[in-house]
């Protein structure tokens, strides 16, 4: 009986130090995929980032070179895709102002204030510019 009991003691050490690996292994496991998980957050984010930074030059070029309705249309489809991204609200603005609509780029800017409250300076600036187009092309009275 005595040369069993170290052996019991030696095994029951065993079993702990098995279950202390066993759950050391469990946690790195968990980390590998939480920082899996995050890597691939990131890569997604970047993806739609560059995206929306392509979209954004390539309306850019569009507003620049005077395609103002090519500009509204694929304004239009960003903001349809992305509604909450400020950037497309403004290149759509901008677009209906460059094709003179100006009631639509209102209304844009001030849906883009409901998007981002944040933008509200330059919104603001915008949309005192476009009152002031709107009373300079409006018929003068005759006298």
């Amino acid at each position: 009986m005595e040369s069993v009991e170290p052996l019991l003691r030696e095994l029951t050490a065993i079993k702990w130090l098995l279950a202390f690996i066993a759950l050391g292994v469990v946690a790195v496991v968990g980390i590998f995929f939480f920082l899996v998980a995050n890597i691939i957050s990131v890569m997604r984010d970047n993806r739609r980032e560059n995206a929306s930074q392509s979209k954004h030059n390539e309306l850019e070029d569009l507003l620049a070179s005077g395609q103002s309705t090519a500009a509204k249309f694929t304004a239009m489809e960003w903001v349809g895709a992305q509604p909450r991204r400020p950037a497309a609200h403004w290149a759509l603005a901008k677009a209906h102002y460059q094709l003179g609509e100006l009631s639509e780029a209102k209304q844009v800017l001030k849906g883009l204030l409901k998007v981002a409250p944040e933008e509200h300076y330059r919104v603001n600036a915008w949309l005192d510019f476009i009152e002031t187009e709107f009373s300079q092309s409006r018929p003068k009275p005759v006298e």
